[in-house]
């Protein structure tokens, strides 16, 4: 197989949480031991492919996302440099490896890793995490398993010139860490506003309202419309913001909304619109 910059790009936004990808890495590597790559990986306790729920907003409007977060194998890894006598090593590649015989008693392993993504065998006395089923493509799979695996096609991996495009679609996981990661994410949730518009007299949804959102030090509005049954929701917002919200339509009075403090996901309580005499 072609030597290069190998990638992971997920993108949530396909991701069902059948948990696929899960399945595919127990069936590979729980009881069985490929060395130098990797030990056996215990039936129960370890996730080297952890599939997060992440749930947004409140009751009636509520979102569900699934994040599936393997080794980030990270472009700086803190493994690395927590290890001794080369324990763990960083392929040409990209990928991460920890050495399963010389990585013994080496807990500090564990320990450097930001995203918790390395688990403690207790019975080997070894740290544990994704290979990216290296021992397959040093084989000539083209792909790892829970990349095969994955029927939405939520995940890819290959070379990062090949993905270039997507990858300027994406984004990293706390990029604040440093670390650099080489798996990207498409569609990662964030917060949101919802709400219902009404008819202050007939208490009717109402249809087609021009919804406008802004930002307090950003004036650029992002708007919406109301749809069949008077809901419109502003997505993918930046959480401990200030917004504004203005609603208008033809023959009713507007409504503003000034200084919501978006901390989390809201649905907002039914707006009411006065008409105009």
């Amino acid at each position: 197989m072609e030597m290069g910059n190998k990638v992971f790009i997920i993108d949530v936004t396909k991701c069902t949480g059948c948990f696929n990808c899960f399945i595919a890495c127990k069936d590979e590597f729980a009881d069985h031991h490929w060395p130098p790559y990797s030990g056996p990986q215990p039936e129960t306790g370890h996730h080297w492919m952890k599939v997060d729920e992440v749930e947004r907003g409140q009751f009636p409007r509520v979102k569900l996302s699934f994040i599936p977060q393997p080794c980030q194998h990270c472009g700086v890894p803190r493994c690395v440099k927590a290890s001794r006598n080369g324990a763990v090593c960083k392929r040409k590649d990209g990928l991460v490896i920890i050495d399963p015989e010389r990585s013994k008693g080496q807990r500090k392993i564990v320990e450097a890793c930001p995203y918790s993504r390395i688990y403690w065998n207790d019975e080997l006395n070894i740290p544990q995490k994704c290979t990216g089923c290296a021992h397959l493509l040093d084989d000539g799979w083209e792909v790892p398993r829970c990349v095969e695996a994955c029927p939405t096609e939520a995940i890819l991996f290959g070379d990062r010139k090949n993905l270039s495009k997507l990858i300027k679609k994406a984004e990293q996981l706390h990029p604040e860490y440093g670390t650099d990661p080489s798996v990207y994410y498409i569609g990662l949730p964030k917060v949101f506003i919802a709400g219902s518009v009404y008819c202050g007299v007939s208490q009717e949804c109402l249809e087609n309202v021009r919804v406008t959102l802004t930002r307090r030090i950003n004036r650029n509005p992002r708007t919406t419309k109301t749809n069949n049954y008077g809901d419109f929701e502003f997505d993918g917002l930046e959480a401990n913001k200030n917004y504004s919200i203005k609603i208008e339509t033809k023959g009713y009075y507007p409504v503003s909304l000034n200084d919501i403090q978006l901390i989390k996901s809201i649905s907002m309580d039914n707006i009411y619109l006065q008409k105009r005499i």
